[in-house]
């Protein structure tokens, strides 16, 4: 049961099924205010657009300075008539600062005259791009998918440095994350060339380099094996590396080129220039990860502590030591030092890591008194949160989402609850952490609703239980295993279950009916990148060989939950066309950090025993030219080669998935 994610989008909650892990800011340009009303009104309807990739118009939107500067506070009008919110009764607006910290979140508040939103917010001194959310309920206006994106500047009226990462981070994901706008790596290459081109300096700093990398290796894939290393050299060449500097390097050579020997090399020339530098200690944590028995991790971690007493700043660090000894005892069955260890971090730790191994000792029927103990610590903890949360609103999430988050917690951790209750006989309090997980998702969560059938079958009456399954079902938020509740009821009911594939098929007409035109909507026809890609045996497939039918691919990684929850309803969908000659599903391994990937991959299949048809991203080039910013991502792509339909996460629905490729697929192949 997936608890984290490796890649992951700061602010995603954590589920026990996660719709996608990620790996891993396109600048527009303002309107001016003025003083005068007619003046602003003005304004606010007209502009004119620098030549800049980075200046683009908006329609909708007015600032007060069209160069934001840092430590400025900037007034800003929204003119919904000029936008897709147009006929919403409102508007609600979250400002995201990307910031050489982190992501910043502020909600201005709003005065409204008829149709324009005016209010402020403050440029940190740290931030480097702006990102505007216009949403009201659950329409989102983000400039027709292409955002509403700030540059800030300095004193100068000069784009600051740090914003063309930002940008990039924008346009590969995050700002299609937060506020649906559209994965644009093109776009964000164009404008870091542009930026080149003005001022070649900006190589010379180690984010902007980062960022100019990275386009080269989206971009310019046959020039990149030469330009990349020569770059490489030139800022390996600059006087007073700091060690930062060297790990970056090393992490260029080393993860993206491969070249061991020279990354071995930069490792050894920051050891030299900084003898009592921060390696130090991250080889000493290495070291304490590596150790298995539980005792010897302890030791290792007080002499670690000694060397290094912990601060505001790293604590983090030594929570995580805790939590490997923890894990390490749980792995040993030693729940009294488990318990012990986990107490010296904080509370919303131990909730976590105990829902955690709770979940997983209920799916195998372990110790269960034990996993009822753990799993009360983490729900009346979530519970209480969700009240009267301990600590303030992180930075980086809006009010609505930390308590949407909060909420999600309580939920996640009282299904855990739940489930170990059903597994212990206790039905009726079972039943009362379920249904209230299930409702605080709003009855859409088909595990949550998994749980709370399973109870209102042991709890209700069939009549009770039935009619409840039953609305699931229209509502196509129904498991298999949901499914099969009903079943039993309606063959106990009838003698027989004779008649019930019909009566299932009825249920889930009108579901079926809306999700069909609501996948119909979300059609496209984007030419879909060529690739050659090898597969476990070494052969090669080209997309082009497969001109004519429909294909599937899928990018997922061995570390994804959700890749890896998602891979049942994956085979179901394999083999519901496995005779179909027009129908080819490929699985596409990427994002993996391991030196033996093939073997990686390989050793992973055979263990899950699926008949699936790997492809090796083995240099994560193929994911970054489909534009995937996070895993699993599924494109359906008709016989010419078009992308039909782009498919991200996993809900934890197994027939649901296969409905939806299903559609896909028919739709993709007319």
């Amino acid at each position: 049961m997936l608890n984290n994610l490796t890649r992951l989008i700061p602010a995603v909650t954590m589920f026990k099924f996660i719709n996608f892990s990620t790996q891993n800011f396109q600048p527009l340009f303002q309107h001016k205010l003025t003083l005068m009303k007619k003046i602003f009104l003005l304004a606010a309807l007209f502009a004119f657009a620098f030549s800049s990739q980075a200046q683009v118009n908006f329609a909708a939107l007015t600032l007060s300075d069209k160069y934001p500067k840092q430590n400025q506070k900037i007034d800003f009008i929204y003119n919904k008539k000029f936008s897709s919110l147009i006929k919403e009764a409102g508007v609600n607006v979250v400002v995201y600062k990307f910031t050489d910290i982190g992501l910043k979140v502020e909600e201005p508040v709003l005065t409204k005259k008829g149709d324009l939103y005016s209010g402020s917010f403050t440029v940190d001194s740290n931030t480097n791009a702006i990102l505007f959310g216009f949403s009201f309920n659950e329409e989102k206006d983000n400039n027709g998918k292409s955002g509403y994106i700030a540059p800030v500047y300095n004193t100068q009226n000069k784009i600051v440095s740090g914003f063309y990462a930002a940008n990039t981070n924008i346009l590969s994901g995050y700002g299609e994350f937060l506020t649906g706008m559209t994965v644009n790596k093109e776009k964000s290459w164009a404008i870091i060339q542009e930026a080149v081109a003005a001022d070649p300096t900006l190589k010379e700093e180690r984010a902007f380099l980062d960022a100019y990398l990275g386009g080269i290796l989206s971009n310019k894939k046959a020039e990149s094996a030469t330009i990349i290393p020569l770059e490489l050299e030139k800022y390996e060449k600059k006087a007073n590396l700091t060690e930062w500097d060297y790990t970056w390097l090393n992490m260029w050579y080393g993860n993206r080129l491969k070249n061991k020997e020279k990354a071995d090399a930069l490792m050894a020339a920051m050891k030299v220039a900084y003898p009592n530098g921060e390696w130090i200690k991250n080889e000493a944590a290495g070291n304490i990860s590596k150790e298995k028995d539980p005792a010897k991790k302890q030791a290792l971690i007080n002499e670690f502590v000694t060397r290094y007493p912990p601060t505001k700043e790293t604590q983090g660090r030594i929570d995580n030591f805790k939590t490997q000894v923890a894990s390490a005892y749980a792995a040993a069955k030693d729940y009294t030092n488990y318990q012990k260890t986990l107490s010296e971090v904080s509370p919303a730790i131990q909730a976590s890591i105990n829902n955690n191994l709770a979940w997983d000792m209920a799916e195998k029927d372990e110790n269960l008194a034990e996993a009822k103990k753990m799993s009360w610590q983490a729900t009346s903890y979530a519970e209480k949160e969700a009240k009267t949360p301990a600590e303030p609103k992180p930075e980086s999430m809006t009010k609505k989402a930390w308590e949407e988050n909060r909420n999600r917690n309580y939920a996640m951790y009282g299904d855990t609850y739940a489930f170990i209750l059903y597994k212990l006989g206790d039905y009726k309090t079972g039943y009362t952490y379920a249904k209230e997980a299930a409702i605080i998702n709003k009855l859409k969560d088909p595990e949550n609703n998994e749980r709370y059938a399973m109870l209102a079958e042991k709890v209700l009456t069939a009549t009770e239980t039935k009619k409840l399954v039953e609305g699931f079902v229209e509502e196509g938020v129904a498991s298999s295993k949901t499914k099969d509740i009903l079943k039993g009821i309606y063959t106990k009911e009838k003698g027989s279950d004779a008649g019930y594939d019909t009566y299932l098929a009825t249920l889930e007409a009108t579901a079926n009916t809306k999700k069909k035109a609501e996948i119909a909507k979300s059609i496209i026809k984007e030419k879909a990148p060529a690739f050659n890609l090898k597969d476990f045996e070494g052969n090669e497939v080209s997309l082009a060989s497969l001109k004519g039918k429909v294909v599937i691919v899928d990018f997922w990684a061995t570390w994804c939950g959700p890749c890896i929850a998602s891979m049942p309803g994956m085979n179901k969908a394999l083999t519901k066309y496995k005779d179909n000659p027009n129908v080819k599903f490929l699985f596409v391994d990427t994002w993996e950090n391991v030196d033996d990937k093939l073997k990686n991959a390989k050793d992973f299949m055979t263990k899950k025993n699926y008949p699936f048809h790997v492809l090796m991203d083995t240099k994560d080039e193929v994911v970054s030219a489909f534009g995937v910013s996070g895993i699993p991502t599924k494109f359906i792509l008709d016989g010419e080669g078009n992308i039909r339909f782009k498919s991200i996460g996993f809900n934890g629905n197994d027939d649901a998935l296969v409905f939806e490729l299903s559609t896909m697929i028919e739709m993709a192949g007319m």
